[in-house]
């Protein structure tokens, strides 16, 4: 048969890595031995490739710490990563606060008791857009070096970290805690730090020994590498990252296409920290072949700015997602995963802001993030976008992080190119799989839709044409397939040792030669691709495994717990297990679940519960005006009636308005902002007590935050202009068990 796009060829040889062991190491209460190597983690000497996502913990309501690092499980994250701000804890010195939001300890007794792993991000700088990127007011203050290794700066880090420890005694995973990582500072050498590399790299060993004294005996230590950043190799494991825009960038044009959404070996985001680094410092400055390529930071949203309304569409974020993974990385981690709002401060806000002496203005309170899980605990589209490659990596990353990268012999010009297909492969010589990445996305553009192409993964002495490709334009996928027969053999002969153990044999009788679905997951040995093809092909070497073909949109409800894997009827619905139990959390009161076991037809589960309705009021009380007779902001006095407490899981006041940004306010007090993109405000209020009388303040579009770029405002979703409150309702949320036959 002869194949389209013949230039879609993929050239590939036995690679010897040599995979060399670094020198950290570590065990958990229970015995597990956890290593590293050049190529990946090591887990009893397994490979792992695991999934962390940000949550800070002092952004969140402690009570609700539980549910939502459940959602988080269900998402596919199995390591919690957050930050410890500095500024958060002892905004006076000497005054320190580990309460209500603030509670380190007790976030990490509710993470071992779940047993979510944490990678606690110490700083003592983080940015993480708050306050002197951590700093307190008072440290700025003193006569002294920040940064570096001036003995009266760590004299007071030896304090931070020591009151760090106190909270986190007994949580290190060798004594049974959740905590297995730690990284050391942000950015260091990239956005502030010395210049001088030696002296840079110095203050990094001297803040892992002070880690290390106070405590921090942790398997792995990580430190952020993009841009230059100083990573003292062998001590700490360098990440990346990317974004699919940059809210944070000095201008207010829209940005070009970005490079992060091709393949390529090993790539860096050249955009992080642009706002506050060095511009003219791109390279990486450790050595590729002796570190694994992981990442801590792929935008799993983005926080807005006061200049700066971008907005990351949910295909933005898979695809960049899924280019990192089929680029060779071996851990994906997203900053941020679940949104959250800034504690009040005792002398200060606590927001990144141009008072404070950045080059942005950020919510006082909000920062929600736009990302998988927002600020409010909703679920939003990008959560099942990434789901997918998630229950794809929870039965497959073994194999994964066992893989040589192969990329394409034709690569797009660049990524303004529209229609080079963009794909790469991954190829565990070992077990004879692969793993072929298809993305046909790149952001705010159009690419050309391709049908039934095909690529040829050339072996040498054998080929292997995976055809029928459809993808158009904004999609992205995954297709499994087999080495050619034979070749493993052949592969032997140049210094691979390859042996048809059992588990070789079982992959060779469970996946198929070739398809063109998507891989999502395992549920015993039945398989579950997904595609919008009415008739996907697949090739199998023997007889069919059992398997059951989703659409896209299906794929992003599917749910695996248990031994069953479930989907929801709804986008924004999510599954739990908790306490033994599994619950749904949905908007609807009424909603029917699929599930799918191992084998046999799925059956349907209705879920039900009592209705709750809440009724809204709101009305005109205030308007201020400029002298010049313009409208500054106009206050709008929010009444509900009857809130049926017992009944909900939350309740969320939505607010249709038009103006450059809200504030909502309770007995007087800001409670929480929101800067306008475009879309609807969600405001939970579960987290304020429920209020039955709360005012909601607009502020007109023609009044923005002063900018340097002339008070101008960028936004990517359409924003009208105005300062009214067009419609404001409560959206009840229920939180219901789900009893099989119900």
């Amino acid at each position: 048969m002869k194949h389209r796009n013949p230039e879609n060829v993929i050239k590939v040889a036995v690679r010897d890595r040599n995979a060399k062991r670094l020198p950290m190491k570590g065990y958990d209460r229970a015995g597990n031995c956890y290593e590293v190597d050049s190529v990946s983690f090591l887990k009893n000497g397994k490979r792992f490739l695991p999934v962390m996502g940000e949550f800070h913990f002092s952004r969140y309501e402690p009570e609700a710490w539980e549910e939502e690092i459940l959602k988080m499980r269900s998402g596919g994250i199995n390591i919690v990563a957050t930050y410890v701000f500095w500024i958060h804890h002892e905004e006076k010195q000497g005054e320190w606060n580990f309460s209500g939001s603030r509670d380190l300890r007790g976030f990490l007794n509710v993470c071992k008791k779940l047993a979510m792993p944490v990678w606690l991000r110490i700083g003592p700088w983080a940015h993480g857009e708050c306050r002197n990127g951590g700093f307190p007011d008072w440290l700025l203050q003193e006569d002294f070096q920040l940064r570096t290794d001036d003995p009266q700066y760590l004299e007071l880090v030896k304090i931070f970290y020591g009151k760090i420890s106190e909270q986190a005694k007994y949580m290190m995973c060798r004594d049974g805690g959740p905590v297995l990582g730690i990284q050391l500072e942000n950015e260091y050498g990239h956005c502030g730090g010395p210049s001088d590399r030696t002296e840079g790299l110095a203050h990094m060993r001297t803040l892992k020994k002070l880690a290390l004294k106070a405590g921090f005996d942790v398997p792995y230590y990580t430190a952020t590498g993009w841009g230059g950043a100083y990573v003292a190799e062998r001590e700490m494991l360098p990440v990346l990252g990317g974004y699919v825009d940059a809210p944070w960038a000095e201008h207010v044009q829209e940005m070009p296409a970005s490079r992060n959404f091709l393949f390529s070996a090993y790539q860096q985001d050249e955009n992080i920290g642009s706002d506050i680094g060095d511009s003219n410092e791109r390279e990486l400055y450790f050595d590729i072949s002796e570190n694994p390529y992981f990442t801590a930071e792929l935008g799993g949203g983005l926080q807005v700015t006061g200049h700066r309304r971008t907005y990351p569409w949910p295909e933005d974020v898979e695809a960049q997602a899924l280019c990192m993974l089929g680029s060779g990385a071996n851990l994906l981690g997203y900053y941020m995963y679940h949104g959250g709002i800034n504690p009040d401060g005792a002398v200060t806000t606590l927001q990144e802001s141009r008072a404070a002496g950045y080059p942005n203005d950020l919510p006082v309170k909000s920062y929600d993030f736009q990302t998988c899980i927002r600020e409010s605990g909703e679920i939003s589209a990008s959560y099942g976008r990434l789901k997918k490659l998630h229950l794809l990596l929870a039965d497959f990353g073994e194999m994964l992080a066992g893989t040589d990268t192969y990329f394409a012999e034709i690569q797009p010009s660049s990524p303004e190119d529209m229609e080079t297909l963009r794909v790469t492969a991954r190829i565990n010589h070992r077990e004879g799989t692969g793993f072929l990445f298809v993305n046909n996305h790149q952001r705010k553009r159009r690419m050309e839709e391709h049908r039934d192409c095909s690529v040829r993964l050339d072996f040498g002495d054998r080929e292997l044409v995976i055809a029928h490709i459809t993808v158009k334009s904004g999609e992205c996928a995954v297709l499994p397939f087999l080495a050619p027969v034979g070749w493993k053999e052949s592969a032997a002969g140049q210094g691979v040792p390859l042996s048809l153990d059992r588990s070789e044999t079982r992959w060779e009788k469970l996946l198929p030669e070739q398809t063109n679905a998507s891989l999502l997951c395992r549920v015993g040995d039945r398989l579950f691709f997904y595609s919008d093809e009415r008739h996907p092909a697949f090739c199998w070497k023997g007889a069919p495994a059992d398997f059951v073909v989703l659409s896209r949109e299906q794929a992003d409800r599917a749910f695996r717990i248990g031994g069953h894997l479930y989907l929801t009827e709804h986008t924004d619905s999510c599954l739990i297990r908790q306490e033994g139990k599994l619950f749904l959390i949905s908007k609807a009161a009424e909603e029917e679940l699929t599930v799918y076991g191992p084998a046999g037809a799925p059956v349907k589960i209705a879920v039900r519960t009592e209705i709750a309705e809440v009724t809204v009021h709101a009305e005109l009380v205030r308007e201020q005006k400029e002298e010049n007779g313009i409208i500054l902001f106009r206050e709008y006095q929010v009444q509900l009636g009857r809130i049926p407490e017992a009944r909900l899981n939350q309740l969320y006041l939505e607010a249709d308005y038009l103006g450059d940004r809200a504030e909502v306010f309770v007995d007087g007090r800001l409670e929480d902002d929101w800067f306008t993109t475009g879309e609807k405000w969600h405001i939970a209020l579960r987290r304020f007590g429920y209020p039955r009388k709360l005012v909601l303040r607009i502020y007109s579009s023609s009044c923005p935050l002063p900018n340097p770029y002339g008070n101008q405002v960028y936004y990517d979703l359409p924003a009208e202009e105005g300062c009214e409150l067009r419609e404001v309702k409560a959206l009840p949320e229920y939180k219901t068990e789900v009893v099989s036959g119900r």
